[in-house]
């Protein structure tokens, strides 16, 4: 009867977990244990005729208690293409408290350009802070001769910059006098499969309409309704923003059909068939985990990093999908916190494995996305498979470290 008491212990104590974090595309930039970058940067472009409005969410883990951005440098370039040597703008944005707002960990600002003659184009942000030596230079894409959208999607704390909202949220479309139509889409999308597999791919089923329904813009709304949105101002284009409605608690789990689904990485089919036939589903989870752990001490913890390694990839990596099922979420759950380099559309993901004896690199080349701007897809390889399968077993012996 002990036992099971544990049980019910370890199922609250997954449920309760609350600890998040953010990625980073620094080029040099090196994550602590925990997964943790120095420095996140998420932008926003509005299109407003000639002008082009740049919005920033900039979160720093050094100034979490800080009320401005001391020490931190902000510049850019606007060139062609990334890889280009011609340099059509430069210059440096101010940091001063009248430019800059803190709302939680984050500072958020914007700024005007006016809209480069060469389209499209790419803002090459700098991101420098000179008291912790860390460097993020991060491609924003200005678009077409007819893009960025004239529209942003915010909420009543601010402009929307993860790919995903509350469906308790209060939002807006905010931008030109123009009528968004709004599309809903129905989709259970697959996880991603093993970094070694490189044929008989999950291809996610067709899209299909659900709902089509218009709003206009600057006026407030509330999408009750979970799923993935595509708003756009023109119908006979395919671009438009995608995003996300999620319950309250996400990027957290709460449900326990969710905290089991993302232990596909880990499980075997089969293990995950049986937690979800059986009735008592907490008490099925707890004992899955407590052998895994071989102790109450040791589950704990592996609870503790699991799931904070799930939610902290809803938060960095959802897309068109939940963060835990994209290829970068799959690595970031198995493998933790790596070293990234960004060149052009790539992000190079190192891991120093096995006391720094096995170097493995993850290449993630962005592909093109109706939905999402921040869709990476893995480059698969088949040498992959020996150090997957091993990280995979330290996982089900308790013996990955955190």
């Amino acid at each position: 009867m002990k036992i099971r008491k544990h049980f019910y212990f370890l199922v609250y104590f997954a449920l309760s977990l609350l600890g998040y974090g953010c990625v980073s595309t620094s080029p040099t930039a090196t994550n602590t244990p925990q997964g943790r970058m120095g420095i996140n940067c998420n932008a926003k472009v509005v299109n407003k005729g000639t002008l082009l409005e740049i919005f920033l969410e900039l979160d720093i883990e050094r100034l979490y208690q800080a009320a401005t951005l001391q020490g931190i440098k902000l510049s850019y370039l606007i060139k062609p293409t990334f890889e280009s040597s011609q340099v059509l703008k430069s210059d440096s944005i101010p940091t001063d408290n009248q430019f800059v707002q803190k709302r939680g960990n984050s500072f958020y600002l914007s700024f005007g350009i006016i809209k480069p003659q060469v389209m499209p184009s790419v803002m090459i942000l700098r991101v420098q802070d000179l008291e912790a030596n860390q460097l993020l230079i991060k491609e924003i894409g200005l678009g077409k001769a007819d893009n960025p959208l004239p529209f942003v999607l915010s909420k009543t704390q601010g402009q929307v910059f993860d790919n995903f909202v509350s469906n308790q949220d209060t939002l807006r479309f905010e931008g030109a006098d123009v009528p968004v139509y709004v599309y809903r889409i129905k989709q259970n999308f697959l996880p991603a499969l093993p970094p070694m597999q490189l044929n008989n791919l999950n291809v996610n089923p067709k899209v299909s309409v659900d709902s089509f329904f218009t709003i206009p813009t600057n006026e407030n709304f509330v999408l009750k309704s979970k799923g993935l949105y595509f708003a756009q101002a023109d119908t006979t284009s395919n671009k438009g923003l995608g995003f996300n409605v999620m319950d309250a608690s996400y990027p957290k789990f709460t449900k326990i059909e969710d905290l089991i689904a993302s232990l596909v990485y880990i499980s075997t089919q089969e293990e995950i068939n049986q937690l979800n036939r059986t009735t008592n589903k907490k008490s099925a989870l707890d004992q899955y985990w407590l052998q895994l752990g071989g102790n109450e001490e040791n589950a704990k913890r592996m609870i503790r990093l699991y799931y904070q390694r799930v939610e902290y990839a809803n938060r960095a990596f959802t897309t068109y999908k939940e963060g835990w099922k994209t290829d970068m979420g799959m690595i970031y759950i198995a493998f933790g916190a790596p070293q990234i380099t960004t060149k052009g559309n790539q992000q190079l993901w190192t891991y120093q494995l096995n006391n720094g004896n096995v170097k493995v690199t993850f290449a993630f080349v962005q592909k093109s996305n109706q939905f999402s701007e921040k869709h990476y897809e893995l480059i698969r390889k088949s040498e992959y498979g020996a150090i997957w399968y091993e990280t995979i077993e330290k996982w089900r012996l308790g013996l990955v470290a955190n």
